[in-house]
């Protein structure tokens, strides 16, 4: 692998602005490292912009990807397009007035798809989970079968926690890519580290917090460990 890059929402975010990402390159002898993670992402926002890049890229990559909520949704409604995220914005429970959505995108069309999506989610946490690992494996086989390598785990704990001993998720525990088939959550293990967290989300629950910048240190340490322990680092034959 000559280039590594990190995915995510704003936990990958925040950890790359302590340059968490450079360190991690630099002890897997990687020379180039290259940051994705945007503020706010959802889960499909960071599968398809991770294949993007990779079918984009002329290296072999190691693709570090840091899984977000569940529920968080995306549709195509920027009032311009971007030169690679192109019109997608990331959808999360409330509306942002701050966000530039197209004139034909109200706020009483994001408070009635927010009102759905939410409907929708009531009883059905375990098919979104089903699909997400789907879509988790098949990114792994594309970036694998293409010469790449990748890491994936989530962030925060989330709500299909009580889900994952379910043998309808055996697929996730039995892919070496996937940390622990998704039961390990960076957060809440970073917390028993003793790292610091950002001052300003004191009101949140301790396993949803974010680590300052800069407070990568115990992470690098054991994603080090777990690639090089199950070669995903290594060029693949």
């Amino acid at each position: 692998m000559t280039r590594l890059v990190v995915n995510g929402c704003s936990y990958m975010l925040s950890y790359a602005c302590g340059n968490g990402h450079i360190e991690l390159a630099k002890q897997l002898n990687i020379n180039n490292a290259t940051l994705l993670a945007l503020a706010g992402s959802c889960n499909s926002r960071i599968i398809r912009t991770t294949l993007k890049d990779s079918y984009q890229s002329k290296e072999k990559t190691l693709y570090i990807v840091g899984l977000t909520f569940l529920s968080r949704a995306e549709l195509p409604i920027a009032e311009t397009e971007h030169f690679f995220e192109g019109k997608w914005m990331s959808i999360q429970n409330e509306f942002n007035p701050d966000c530039r959505y197209n004139n034909r995108w109200t706020k009483n069309d994001f408070d009635r798809f927010i009102e759905l999506k939410l409907k929708s989610e009531l009883y059905s946490i375990d098919d979104y989970l089903e699909q997400l690992m789907y879509q988790l494996l098949s990114m792994i086989d594309s970036l694998i079968y293409r010469g790449h390598q990748v890491i994936v785990f989530r962030n925060p704990s989330d709500v299909y926690d009580n889900f994952l001993d379910n043998t309808r998720f055996e697929k996730l525990i039995k892919c070496v890519n996937i940390i622990n088939g998704l039961n390990w959550a960076a957060i809440p293990w970073q917390a028993t580290q003793g790292i610091k967290f950002d001052p300003e989300d004191h009101n949140l629950a301790p396993e949803i917090q974010h680590p300052l910048p800069g407070e990568h240190g115990p992470l690098n340490k054991f994603l080090v460990e777990y690639i090089k322990q199950n070669a995903l680092h290594l060029p693949v034959l």
